[in-house]
């Protein structure tokens, strides 16, 4: 994450005026009730079990708050896969997890799955898993975020349009104002390769948008200070536990995109 690199008085100020601040946060997600946040697009291979575990974790050890994770991945089951690892090398994982599966017809729709869960946690995170134009559906009605992780690939940009569209479309059944953050993953420092899809990515924004009618859907893109690195230890989560410090990048995003939801 380029802040790292700033001169520590300009850090400062960039943190206050860009981020929400733990308190904020917290105090917000309570005047809510249960923050819903649903991550990935309408394809595979975005990095959105990584996005779901590196917030989950953090949202639980930096908040103190009980959060439960939705996998409604039926054909690999990253999070379950990640857990019984976890479980096999006896790593305390600090939130809940349930599965979903929408190929059960005689199962609930995931839209009551998260209202049950919202009974009991303070935090609900659904890993769409490439999941469905439905469940996708589904989520959008509920959640008052959707996090689109997207690598600087044209191959992968191409997929936020209709991920938007869809999106729109739950939200005209959610309560709540729907924001929806495109944010940029495993972006390397050292080449210019994430500043020039930056452009590309707002182009398909304005696109999809065209489409959806003005205040049922809120979108953006995080500031470049915030897009998440190639960092090692996100391909490492697997063998290994990440730990706190590993998670910090994807919580200070989430305080970024929620600072204007939460004001």
């Amino acid at each position: 994450m380029k802040i790292s690199t700033l001169p520590r008085q300009q850090y400062k100020q960039l943190l206050r005026e860009e981020l929400l601040s733990i308190e904020e946060l917290k105090a917000w997600i309570k005047s809510i009730g249960c923050l819903v946040i649903g991550v990935g697009m309408l394809k595979g291979g975005t990095g959105k079990t990584t996005a779901t575990i590196f917030i989950a974790l953090w949202i639980a050890w930096k908040l103190g708050l009980k959060v439960c994770v939705v996998d409604t991945d039926d054909n690999s089951q990253s999070v379950v896969n990640w857990l019984k690892v976890r479980e096999a090398l006896q790593d305390k994982v600090p939130f809940d997890h349930v599965v979903y599966d929408e190929k059960d017809e005689d199962g609930p729709e995931l839209d009551e799955v998260i209202e049950h869960l919202k009974e009991s946690f303070d935090v609900v995170i659904v890993d769409t898993g490439g999941a469905g134009k439905e469940a996708y559906w589904e989520v959008s009605k509920e959640a008052h975020l959707l996090i689109l992780p997207v690598a600087p690939s044209g191959i992968e940009v191409i997929r936020i349009p209709p991920t938007i569209r869809q999106a729109a479309r739950g939200s005209k059944a959610n309560e709540n104002t729907l924001r929806a953050s495109v944010v940029m993953v495993k972006c390397d420092g050292r080449t210019s390769l994430p500043a020039e899809q930056r452009p590309a990515i707002a182009s398909r924004i304005a696109s999809a948008m065209e489409d959806v009618k003005q205040g049922d859907l809120v979108v953006s893109m995080p500031a470049e200070a915030f897009e998440i690195s190639n960092s090692p230890d996100y391909p490492r989560f697997w063998e290994t536990m990440p730990k706190p410090s590993h998670t910090e990048e994807w919580g200070m995003c989430l305080r970024h995109v929620l600072k204007e939801a939460a004001a």
